[in-house]
């Protein structure tokens, strides 16, 4: 086994979970929210922020969910077009913890 200290200092998890007849975050538009941050995290915070997807969170029916690290909180009925207000709070975040 081996291990490696992560260089970030915020993980954010998005549920792109597709369930098959059932509501679910990736039908809501997880991917494309996923795709936007981990651009605007690689770019913008020099990699202090890591977006991963991930499986289900179990709260697809209140919307697309996510759940950022250390924080350990619950973002719920997200949308894409939260997308500004999501990197603002990611943003803020990352500043408090370097401070």
């Amino acid at each position: 086994m081996k291990y490696e200290e992560l260089k970030s200092h915020i993980e954010v998890f998005i549920c792109n979970y597709k369930r098959e007849d059932q509501e679910c975050c990736l039908d809501k538009g997880s991917k494309e929210l996923t795709d936007k941050l981990k651009k605007w995290a690689k770019e913008e915070t020099n990699k202090e922020i890591k977006v991963f997807r991930s499986g289900c969170l179990g709260k697809c029916s209140e919307g697309i969910a996510m759940t950022c690290f250390p924080q350990k909180n619950y973002m719920l009925d997200v949308r894409i077009d939260d997308f500004e207000e999501i990197k603002k709070g990611l943003a803020e975040a990352l500043q408090k913890f370097k401070s």
